[in-house]
């Protein structure tokens, strides 16, 4: 894959990427330290109002999924961030600035999920 020449250059793609890598860094980060299996093997792993159950328990080791997303989500729109850009800019910026989007909802959706007890 060839590079964008001046993809680098761009400040607005700077930030972007700046921002995601340290959202990216606390979502993954805070999964795979926050989480400990041994201590508790079960956990909410869903919350749903609609049910007369609400909370849906399973085992802890199926929130590492969090950062699975948090990886694959980054990932992908760095790589077609760094497609787009030489013929969509704007595009690309917004790729970059929806994976922030997504990094913090992911974020505040695990830490709800966890400290609910």
């Amino acid at each position: 894959m060839k590079l964008p020449k001046n993809y680098f250059h761009d400040r607005t793609v700077l930030s972007l990427l700046g921002a995601n890598m340290a959202l990216f860094l606390l979502s993954f980060l805070g999964v795979i330290l926050g989480l400990n299996p041994s201590e508790n093997p079960t956990s909410i792993v869903a919350y749903r109002d609609t049910t007369k159950i609400g909370q849906i328990s399973g085992p802890t080791e199926e929130l590492y999924q969090f950062a699975v997303f948090s990886v694959v989500v980054t990932v992908a729109s760095i790589i077609l961030s760094l497609k787009i850009y030489p013929k969509r800019r704007h595009l690309a910026v917004g790729l970059l600035g929806m994976n922030i989007l997504l990094l913090i909802m992911s974020i505040i959706i695990f830490n709800a999920l966890t400290r609910t007890l």
